[in-house]
């Protein structure tokens, strides 16, 4: 496998896996992004993992030759930027969230595009 199709396959993987344990515990967002928001040292864990995670992938693979290689790339901008945000002004930055309506059908659907994306991601990324 090449370095795009390990990434591809691992983040495909950790969508399938977050899109899940989304859907099965959709009663439980509101609570976590809760604790996120008022427990400094879990938002600043959080922002830390973040954070390394997409500095990685961005240290080892910024390639935007093909809509895969980009959608790779993407996804550690994303987490590098969500890692910083969190880390620098968590409250602001989980309160966009908090807007949102946490309602059961919007985390059901949210749940369900994340794991669309991440079998998307396994099966290009299996597949070749």
């Amino acid at each position: 496998m090449t370095t795009t199709e390990t990434l591809a396959s691992l983040i495909g993987l950790y969508f399938c896996a977050a899109g899940t344990g989304l859907l099965v515990e959709r009663s439980n967002a509101s609570v976590l992004l809760r604790e996120l928001t008022s427990q400094p040292v879990m938002g600043f864990l959080g922002g830390i993992i973040a954070f390394a995670i997409g500095g990685a992938i961005v240290a080892v693979h910024n390639n935007w030759d093909s809509l895969l290689t980009g959608i790779v790339s993407l996804v550690g901008w994303m987490s590098l930027l969500e890692g910083a945000l969190m880390l620098a002004c968590r409250k602001w930055f989980l309160g966009l969230f908090a807007r949102l309506v946490l309602s059961s059908s919007v985390v059901t659907t949210f749940a369900l595009g994340t794991i669309a994306a991440g079998a998307a991601l396994l099966a290009v990324a299996l597949l070749g």
